[in-house]
């Protein structure tokens, strides 16, 4: 895979990589804030039966399980930063590889919830339009983000392989 220089075409992959990881953080923390008090008729799961699915809602299981995957999102978010800060490549190993799960969980999600409006025989065609093409839109820039962190990865990882007086001199820290 080619490495990129620059992220969007103006700053460099390692503030590319902070800005990410920033975003991360607050869209984490934003997310939590509106899940909790957003309505709660507004999650629906589609796995079992619908008094299943009413009894498992009423409970708040698919709160707690976001708020849980959001928290760790944090974590990791974090873990990135600091590993940037420190020049540490196994600091940011956990978002690289997180990164691309989320990236295939975000498409399956997106997939199986516009399918599942274009089936649900009430005139929903606008709603799962909007989701596919948004879902879609929203895994391009997720997938350009997670390349800008990866080729700073492997810039860290190849630094710390050299060693440090294999280095350029500004490099050295």
């Amino acid at each position: 895979m080619r490495r990129l220089q620059n992220c969007c075409c103006c700053a460099s992959v390692r503030t590319g990589t902070l800005v990410t990881s920033v975003l991360g953080v607050v869209l984490s923390i934003l997310t939590i804030v509106l899940l909790w008090i957003s309505n709660r008729s507004a999650f629906k799961i589609f796995f079992f039966d619908d008094d299943l699915d009413r009894k498992i809602t009423d409970m708040d299981i698919p709160r707690i399980i976001l708020t849980v995957s959001l928290i760790f999102t944090i974590i990791i978010c974090l873990l990135l930063f600091v590993g940037v800060q420190k020049r540490r490549s196994w600091l940011m190993l956990p978002w690289v590889v997180l990164g691309i799960v989320l990236a295939i969980g975000l498409l399956i999600s997106v997939l199986h919830t516009s399918i599942t409006y274009y089936l649900d025989g009430k005139d929903n065609w606008r709603i799962a339009t909007a989701i596919l093409i948004g879902g879609i839109l929203y895994l391009c820039v997720y997938l350009y983000l997670w390349v800008v962190v990866f080729s700073h990865y492997l810039d860290v990882r190849d630094e710390e392989e050299r060693g440090q007086y294999r280095k350029a001199p500004y490099r050295r820290r």
